[in-house]
């Protein structure tokens, strides 16, 4: 219930403002849950709560829910009661037979104990599976609790093709919807369960967020074992139980147009009532009623894996007659040859039907339906080999793995020629996205089937494929570079102007990350190549790499014009890059809103394609520094480093791990921020990264270490990362370093030589255009003045900074400090990094303590505190330990 914590709060809450509460939701979204944990708050005050309940099996039975009531009614309450109504008592708890009691006294009888009971305490009651209720017992309970209002509080859960909140509880209860759960709160869900973040966000699309659904399809998955990160088993069988149970009791006639709706190529009402006859209207309603579909302009699954469901129950003849009554009752030929095919084994597949499946495929491709024309070359493929690969290159451009996937083993299966299959494989391997490293294996298949075959172009695709996932997502250069080289000797050989293109700046791209001469020029040549061949549908295109090159060179204005000469995407995959670098182009340049609208885009579109979490967390959490939160830009920053190590994406997981380091920095977390950190660091090293721009974390760090204390390691860091950002020239990288160092003076008490660095990185980021940077160093800036006893420009300064996070909609990126013991009367001459190590002294901590604490070693804690004995004229710990006491509590106070 943890995800749900703010909404027992709210239902809490206003039970004990108004006195009624109706929860409202659809089967499966948790409200027996709700009023499970608001009546353990409840009674956890001493004060009673009586639980109202039935069961489908108890429908038809009058009055069972009474019976609740009447079995913990405590007997000073019924004692008090005319014997007319203890006899009523009796009667529905079965202690006596007759005939059923006049209705009026029933009511009577429950408004009078409710009323008594309230006299003695403050009871809650609580009516839950109200739709199974009969309507005698929501009548009687319907009239006592409009009248016991003010006696007892009543929580009532309702289903909203149930009973009214103003019926059961009177008409001014409150009513509160229980809503679907956000994505996050479905991860946390999945995750608890062990299950990887790409599956987390398959079962929230598939089951609309609904919690049961989303628990039940987590539970199974981890009970059969936790999935791969690309798994794509069914989810249905996990789901039967919760379905079944939500099925019961609706009519034949409501299964078969559901089944209709399953499988309906044009899901509109229209089609679906020509499809099912005169009972269409009232199936189609009481299904709606039953919050297992919506009907607008088409008929559509909240929870698609319900759909999943009703055809995993179906038998095989139940399938086969609607897609026959769906094939006649179809008005579009497309639709038509759809289920026709569909009603077939592929050995019953009459060859007439193969060249309309093929044209069907066509025109869905053409309209930009990918998904569709890979289901049409599917139906189709078991005639013709060339229609399957054309649907696994249609399941990659519709960002669809499981359909690529289905392709290529078709092809295995039917022995297809190597250099087909190979081509099935790259479509497989493309469709994996950032998870590319876990299929790596199938890119090498395709290479050596591409070699067999005696194909260079497809063996040139092969080795750049292999290129981008070696260093994309492992950072191996040496053998990316290798398989780079490779793919542009073959292409060009092969005449294949895209692949050669994007091998050439991919090339570059590798050579640069390694600090090698000469790529610019390669960069050259591969945007001259490119813009003539046109883009293609191999990865590394090379205006994309352009693109990080501008990043990286901190020119942000040809960043944004070439990412513009980019659009529109053809592809989906396209579109996720081209998001993904739009919200990181919109951070830098302080556009806080607009990169948090376009990062709630990326996230909503990585949803709907299956693709891989890691790039769009990271980004919101890029989006969340520039216009959001802290603690938001650190919950994202954890969520895409746990989606890039469960991909096996080392590069992306070093990003993510900066990002985090830097954030719990900015909320003063030292320790956490240096740990995340020194791991970034330890990373870059093992990946062979040389340019500190690639992941600009040493300035992070070297503030870090000065936050701890270690500022001899400080000035190392800023130095090393230094020597590497002066060639080639990172004037980014370089300004951030002068904030750092200037940190690092600031605390040796070098006040003038921090000053100069601080202008100097001012005027940079001001030329770069990066306002949150020159924030933050307007921030470090004011730390100096404070220090130096400036107050008024102290605050000057911070008024200026505020402004710039003010506008930019982010938030305050104050430089880390160490937490400060109260104390009112320092010991003149410490600097904070030495007042932090006094404090831990005083708690009584060693030095191998002390150096945990701050991430340091022992003996820069054994140096600090010798100068700290010798500035202050002590000898020992306890002299240290008393001084500083004296300095929190002067004589006389």
């Amino acid at each position: 219930m943890r995800a749900r914590r703010p909404l027992v709060d709210q239902v809490s809450g206003e039970l004990r403002q108004a006195g009624a509460v109706a929860v409202v939701g659809p089967t499966g979204f948790g409200k027996s849950a709700v009023l499970d944990a608001v009546c353990t708050v409840w009674q956890s005050s001493g004060d009673p709560v009586v639980r109202l309940s039935s069961a489908p099996a108890d429908a038809h039975l009058p009055y069972v829910p009474l019976v609740d009531l009447f079995t913990v009614c405590p007997a000073d309450v019924s004692g008090e009661l005319p014997d007319i109504q203890r006899s009523t008592i009796d009667w529905v708890l079965r202690r006596v037979t007759g005939p059923e009691p006049d209705p009026a006294i029933l009511r009577v009888t429950v408004l009078s104990c409710l009323q008594a009971w309230g006299r003695r305490a403050r009871l809650l009651l609580a009516a839950d599976d109200m739709h199974w209720w009969g309507p005698d017992s929501l009548d009687v309970f319907g009239f006592a609790a409009r009248r016991s209002r003010g006696s007892v509080s009543l929580l009532a859960a309702l289903r909203p093709d149930g009973p009214l909140p103003q019926d059961v509880l009177g008409g001014d209860a409150v009513e509160i919807a229980v809503p679907a759960l956000s994505p996050e709160e479905s991860a946390a869900v999945v995750r608890s369960f062990g299950i990887p973040l790409r599956t987390a966000a398959r079962i929230h699309t598939a089951t609309g967020g609904n919690p049961r659904l989303v628990s039940d399809l987590a539970a199974g998955l981890a009970r059969a074992g936790a999935p791969a990160v690309l798994d794509t088993q069914p989810l249905a069988p996990h789901a039967r139980k919760a379905l079944r149970a939500w099925l019961a009791g609706l009519a034949a006639p409501v299964h078969w147009v559901l089944l209709l709706a399953s499988l309906a190529a044009d899901p509109s009402p229209d089609a679906v009532r020509r499809a099912a006859g005169p009972s269409a209207d009232v199936a189609l309603a009481e299904a709606e009623a039953a919050g297992l579909i919506r009907v607008s302009g088409t008929v559509c699954f909240p929870a698609p894996v319900v759909r999943e469901c009703l055809l995993a129950e179906a038998s095989g003849e139940a399938v086969r007659q609607a897609h026959l009554a769906l094939a006649a009752a179809a008005s579009e030929d497309d639709d038509r040859v759809w289920h026709e095919a569909s009603a077939l084994t592929p050995a019953e597949l009459p060859a007439r039907l193969v060249p309309a499946l093929a044209d069907a495929a066509t025109a869905a491709r053409e309209s930009g339906d990918h998904t569709r024309a890979a289901e049409f070359g599917l139906l189709a493929g078991g005639a013709r080999h060339d229609l399957l690969v054309a649907a696994a290159w249609d399941a990659e451009a519709a960002g669809r793995f499981d359909l690529a996937r289905t392709a290529l083993e078709q092809l295995d299966r039917r022995r297809a020629v190597p250099a087909v299959r190979a081509q099935a494989r790259l479509a497989v391997v493309d469709a994996a996205g950032r998870g590319a490293a876990l299929v790596e294996h199938m890119a090498e298949r395709a290479l050596a089937e591409a070699v067999a075959a005696d194909e260079p172009a497809l063996a040139s695709a092969a080795h750049l494929r292999l290129a981008r996932s070696l260093w994309v997502n492992r950072g191996c250069h040496t053998e990316a570079l290798t398989h780079a080289r490779s793919a542009a000797e073959l292409a060009g050989r092969a005449g294949d102007a895209t692949t050669h293109s994007s091998a050439l700046a991919l090339t570059a791209r590798i050579e640069q990350a390694r600090g090698s001469p000469g790529h610019a020029e390669l960069l050259r040549r591969a945007l001259a190549a490119g813009t003539a061949a046109g883009a293609g549908r191999t990865p590394g295109e090379p205006r994309r790499i352009g693109v990080g090159f501008a990043l990286l060179d901190d020119r942000l204005d040809e960043a944004g014009r070439l990412l513009d000469a980019l659009h529109p995407p053809a592809r989906p995959a396209d579109r996720l890059w081209l998001l993904s670098s739009s919200v990181r182009i919109h951070a830098l340049r302080g556009e806080g809103p607009v990169a948090r609208e376009e990062a709630h885009r990326l996230l909503a579109l990585t949803r709907e394609l299956g693709a891989s979490p890691g790039p769009p967390w990271h980004a919101a959490a890029l989006a969340e520094l520039a216009g959001g939160t802290l603690e938001q830009a650190l919950a994202y920053a954890d969520l895409g480093l746990t989606a890039s190590q469960e991909d096996g994406d080392t590069v992306l997981a070093t990003h993510c791990l900066h990002l985090s380091g830097m954030t719990r920095l900015l909320l003063r977390d030292v320790g956490g921020a240096l740990a995340d950190l020194l791991r970034v660091r330890d990373l870059v090293q093992d990946l062979g990264i040389v340019d500190p721009a690639e992941v600009r974390y040493d300035a992070d760090l070297a503030e870090a270490l000065v936050a701890a204390g270690d500022l001899p390691a400080a000035l190392r860091t800023v130095a090393d990362a230094r020597r590497r950002a002066e060639e080639p020239v990172r004037r980014g990288v370089l300004a951030s370093l002068d904030r750092a160092e200037a940190l690092c003076h600031t605390a040796a008490g070098a006040y003038e030589a921090a000053e100069g660095l601080l202008d100097r990185a001012l005027r940079t980021f001001d030329r770069l255009g990066y306002p949150l940077q020159r924030g933050r160093v307007l921030l470090a800036y004011s730390t100096v003045e404070r220090r130096r006893r400036r107050p008024a420009r102290a605050r000057e300064l911070q008024a200026e900074a505020d402004a710039v996070f003010r506008r930019a909609g982010a938030p305050l990126w104050e430089p880390a400090r160490p937490e400060r013991t109260e104390v009112r009367g320092w010991p003149a001459g410490l600097t904070d990094a030495e007042r932090r190590i006094v404090e831990l002294v005083t708690e009584g901590r060693g030095n191998r303590e002390i150096a945990a604490a701050l991430y340091v070693s022992v003996k820069t804690v054994e140096a600090a505190l010798t100068r700290i004995y010798r500035k202050l004229g002590v000898r020992s710990r306890v002299q240290l330990t008393a001084l500083v006491q004296k300095s929190a509590h002067p004589a006389g106070r």
